[in-house]
C-alpha cells in the first residue's frame, strides 16, 4: 500500500505539497477548494507541477455534504452544481480522483430509490464529454437514512454508474467500515472483510483506503477517527490490511486528527511489509 496524508490546503495548495514533502510521503489527499476561494489557473498549475515534481499521486475529497438523494429540487440541484464544480477541479489538480460520500436518501423513500436517485445526480453532474476523473465511492459508519455503510450499497450504485460506463472505484475507510459493524481488530477478521470486498465490489477497483483508527465502538455507526494504537482498532488488523498484497497499488490516506501525523505515520510504517 503507498502511504499518504490527508493534508491540509487552509494555507493553499503549496502548504499541502510542502505537508507530504516535510513527512516523506507518496500519496496525498486534499479538498478541491479553500472555502470562499475560487482557485485562479495559475494556483492549480502550481500544484500539478509541485505534485509530479515529487512524485506524489493525488486524490480529491469532496468538500461539500451531498445532497444528492434528496427528493427536494432545488437541494439536488445544488448538489449536481457543487459536484459538477468539484468534479472540474479535481480533473485540473491533476488529481487520480474525486473521493465522494453517497449522501443520505429522503424521508419516506428506502435505499433503493436514494441510490437511484444518486446515481442520477451523478450522472447529470458530468459534462457531455463524460467523467473528467474517476469517481471514487467511499463506505460510510451507516445508520439512519445514511448510504454507502454495506459494501453492497456501494456495489449497487457502480452497477447503475458502470451502466453509463462512469469510471468508478472504491475508497474504504477502515474507521468507518468499523462503525457499520465490520470487525477489522485483528488478522482473521480482515481476512474476512477483504474475502468479502472481493466478492461485493472487486478488489481491484479498491483504489485507496483511509486509514483511521476510532474511538467508536464496532457498529455503533458513529464516526470518530482517532491516532492509531489508541483506539478500538489495534494493530493487529492494521498489519494484516497492509501485507496485503492485492492493495500494493492502492493508496493507504491517514486521515487522524491533525496535530500527531508524524506519529502516526511511524506507528503504520512500522507495520508495513517494505518501506514506504
Amino acid at each position: 500500500m503507498i502511504l499518504g496524508l490527508h493534508a491540509s490546503i487552509r494555507a493553499g495548495y503549496h502548504a499541502a505539497l510542502e505537508t507530504a514533502k516535510a513527512h516523506g510521503v507518496k500519496a496525498l489527499q486534499i479538498f478541491g477548494y479553500r472555502r470562499h476561494h475560487e482557485p485562479s489557473p495559475e494556483e492549480l498549475a502550481e500544484f500539478r507541477n509541485g505534485a509530479g515534481a515529487l512524485g506524489l499521486r493525488v486524490l480529491a475529497h469532496t468538500r461539500f455534504v451531498p445532497f444528492l438523494g434528496s427528493r427536494d429540487l432545488g437541494r439536488h440541484e445544488h448538489s449536481v452544481k457543487l459536484l459538477r464544480r468539484e468534479l472540474s477541479l479535481a480533473a485540473a489538480l491533476g488529481t487520480e480522483g474525486l473521493v465522494l460520500h453517497a449522501g443520505a436518501y429522503a424521508v419516506g423513500e428506502d435505499a433503493k430509490k436514494g441510490i437511484a436517485r444518486v446515481a442520477e445526480g451523478v450522472l447529470r453532474s458530468l459534462d457531455a464529454g463524460g467523467a473528467p476523473v474517476p469517481v471514487i465511492l467511499e463506505n460510510v459508519p451507516g445508520g439512519g437514512r445514511r448510504l454507502g455503510g454495506p459494501l453492497e450499497e456501494l456495489a449497487e450504485l457502480a452497477a447503475l454508474l458502470d451502466r453509463r460506463n462512469v469510471p468508478v472505484g472504491f475508497c474504504l475507510d477502515t474507521a468507518h467500515a468499523w462503525a457499520q459493524g465490520y470487525d477489522l481488530s485483528t488478522a482473521e477478521a480482515v481476512w474476512k472483510f477483504t474475502a468479502k470486498v472481493n466478492r461485493v465490489l472487486g478488489v481491484e477497483r479498491v483504489k485507496a483506503f483511509h486509514l483511521n483508527d476510532s474511538r467508536a465502538k464496532v457498529g455503533s455507526h458513529r464516526e470518530h477517527h482517532w491516532h492509531w494504537g489508541q483506539g478500538y482498532l489495534g494493530l493487529e488488523g492494521l498489519k494484516a490490511l497492509l501485507a496485503r498484497s492485492d492493495f500494493a497499488g492502492a493508496l493507504g490516506i491517514l486521515e487522524t486528527p491533525y496535530g500527531a501525523d508524524r506519529e502516526n505515520l511511524e506507528t503504520v510504517r512500522a507495520l508495513l511489509p517494505v518501506a514506504a
